[in-house]
């Protein structure tokens, strides 16, 4: 009897064992170094950028400043104790810097019956006061040191001058850059002055902001627009290091 050949059995395949993950590669010292390195000469670069870009516009300011001063004549001819800078814009308006008590009783002496107080900086109520104890009208519009005013600031300020009894007073900090600007904003609006005058006139009292030159230099009878956001930028990169060491 003729038997039957069995096939032989294919061998089971053996289970697979699941991938093993490699691990992750961690960056080596050398390269973690020179990371640090890139990244150092960046910022050096980017610090060597700033410095150059701000000495350039503080020397071209300060020489901008010194042309105008040359070219303008002087002061008013009076001295009000603890007020810098102080100037007749014309027969309705003084600008200079804050006063003191002794001041604010001087400027009432001599006539001023309104304050305008310009400064966005943190206040004492005893500060606030003191142009009110001198018997002036006071009104606040604050700005933020460096920048400039609004339309409706400016607008304020006109109707401010044209209602009050008598000779107005417009101050900021220092009465330079943000006095400067709604003083040369006030001469466009009322025809006093053209564009290249008000700029002259706000150099000639010290540098104020690169954003508050173009404030000026672009503004006009009609309105007082606010400088385009990269003025902006530019102007408050390269005013940080005065604004920091005034809020100090």
């Amino acid at each position: 009897m003729q038997s039957l050949a069995v096939p032989p059995s294919s061998p089971s395949p053996s289970p697979s064992l699941p991938a093993q993950r490699s691990a992750p590669d961690t960056p080596s010292p050398s390269r973690h170094r020179r990371i640090v390195r890139r990244t150092a000469k960046y910022l050096v670069i980017a610090a060597l950028g700033y410095a150059v870009l701000w000495l350039f516009a503080f020397l071209g300011m300060l020489g901008a400043h010194a042309w105008a001063s040359a070219h303008t004549s002087g002061g008013s001819g009076r001295t009000v104790a603890g007020i810098n800078h102080l100037k007749q814009v014309d027969a309705k308006v003084w600008r200079g810097s804050a006063p003191g008590d002794a001041g604010y009783q001087q400027l009432a002496s001599m006539g001023v019956r309104t304050v305008v107080d310009l400064r966005a900086e943190k206040m004492s109520a005893e500060d606030i006061a003191r142009p009110t104890q001198a018997g002036l009208n006071l009104v606040r519009m604050p700005i933020r040191d460096g920048q400039t005013p609004t339309e409706a600031q400016v607008n304020e300020f006109l109707r401010t001058v044209q209602d009050s009894p008598g000779p107005v007073f417009v101050h900021c900090g220092a009465g330079v850059g943000r006095t400067g600007s709604m003083t040369a904003a006030y001469m466009l609006r009322t025809g006093e002055a053209g564009n290249a005058e008000a700029v002259k006139a706000t150099l000639a009292v010290g540098p104020p902001s690169v954003e508050q030159v173009y404030y000026v230099m672009t503004g006009s009878h009609h309105d007082s627009d606010q400088p385009p956001l990269i003025v902006k930028i530019i102007s408050r990169m390269l005013d940080a290091p005065r604004r920091m060491k005034a809020s100090m």
